[in-house]
């Protein structure tokens, strides 16, 4: 079954909140956000999230030939000056039925690309749970390195679940390579 990736639009927000419900519901230990403090909310909520890729903050879908939404991935870019180099990699999600068939690197491919386009933007920034060794894998064979570990960075019935913070260069710019460059004196 062929997929297409499109930016999602405002028209997208009742298929996203439906793929986000049903996403929280069944991998809740995935999510920083709970199924039950969001499902109440409108659909309209979520529009003023999908941008134009150009902006660094943007919502990408996979649809298939009838357009129903399988899964999507958002970035989004930092606001302060001193870190618009950044952007987030958020809500990356598949749908249960539409798992195991490479739709989430094909979302992962294209976030990367159209960052890429983004004037400024260096990096991508993520946190995955890291019990999910099959998403961590994901984002390793797209180029993210792991930085650090929060334990029990969330906690769902009384057992925490760690978050790994990982980071892709989009570019090797002199001076931004994670390291403090001083000048010698």
């Amino acid at each position: 079954m062929p997929i297409h990736l499109r930016t999602l639009t405002a028209s997208d927000a009742p298929a996203y909140k439906a793929l986000r419900d049903e996403s929280l519901r069944t991998a809740p230990e995935a999510f920083t956000s709970d199924w039950a403090s969001t499902v109440g909310r409108d659909a309209s909520e979520y529009a003023g999230h999908f941008g134009e890729p150009a902006t660094g903050n943007f919502f990408l879908g996979a649809f298939d030939d009838a357009n129903h939404l399988l899964g999507c991935v958002g970035c989004e870019r930092e606001a302060r000056l001193q870190q618009r180099h950044c952007a987030h990699v958020v809500s990356m999600m598949v749908a249960p039925r539409a798992q195991r068939r490479g739709i989430g690197q094909q979302l992962v491919a294209a976030c990367i690309d159209a960052a890429r386009q983004v004037p400024g933007l260096t990096q991508l920034l993520l946190t995955v749970t890291a019990s999910n060794t099959h998403v961590v894998r994901l984002y390793e064979q797209a180029g993210f390195r792991a930085w650090g570990l929060l334990p029990c960075a969330i906690v769902m019935d009384g057992v925490g679940y760690d978050k790994l913070h990982m980071r892709r260069l989009l570019t090797s710019p002199t001076g931004l390579d994670g390291h403090n460059q001083q000048p010698a004196p």
